[in-house]
């Protein structure tokens, strides 16, 4: 199922070895470490949240997941991937059976996934503002490859020419280098 790629665009993990499949078609931990990219220990760690649910245990003790555990592991993986807490986690995967009805079920799912959405894109643009100013700052400290200079660093760097307009610099740069508007002087 996971060969060529999942349903949600994403590339299918790459596998280590060949896996033999079992006839039940169940996952021991270790098929849900590997085709999720992720380890033994958070297979286990989900498990121990109560977030993943093992079908069965093998005569051997192993514990064995359906392929539907293994589609929660991947979409827990990537909830936690783009900031969402375990708590956040716990609750949406509990809303629809802490519900009465299935309208009901729905709204708080729909509720929930949209003040998901707001957040994630308040955090968009908090990191397109981030990434336009640190390429700003990182084209900025590229022209300072090359100061040697020990005599004046790091005490002059606001007048070196590079840096000298402390109002048109990147926040990062004036932050990182101390670089306050106004300031008549570096700090």
């Amino acid at each position: 199922m996971y060969d060529e790629g999942s349903a949600d665009g994403r590339p299918a993990p790459k596998r280590r070895g060949r896996r033999k499949k079992r006839k039940d078609g169940l996952l021991t931990t270790g098929d849900m470490a590997r085709l999720s990219n992720s380890t033994l220990r958070t297979v286990r760690f989900y498990e121990e949240e109560n977030i993943l649910r093992p079908t069965l245990r093998s005569e051997g003790g192993h514990r064995l997941f359906a392929e539907t555990e293994l589609e929660k592991l991947l979409l827990v993986t990537d909830m936690r991937a783009a900031g969402l807490s375990l708590d956040e986690i716990k609750t949406i995967l509990s809303l629809k059976g802490a519900s009465k009805t299935g309208a009901e079920a729905s709204q708080r799912v729909g509720d929930f996934l949209h003040g998901q959405i707001q957040a994630m894109e308040e955090k968009v643009r908090v990191l397109q503002r981030l990434q336009e100013d640190f390429a700003q700052a990182s084209n900025l400290f590229a022209k300072c490859h090359y100061c040697n200079n020990e005599d004046t660093y790091p005490t002059e760097c606001g007048f070196c020419g590079v840096m000298d307009e402390p109002a048109s610099l990147p926040r990062t740069v004036r932050v990182l280098w101390s670089l306050g508007e106004g300031d008549d002087s570096p700090t």
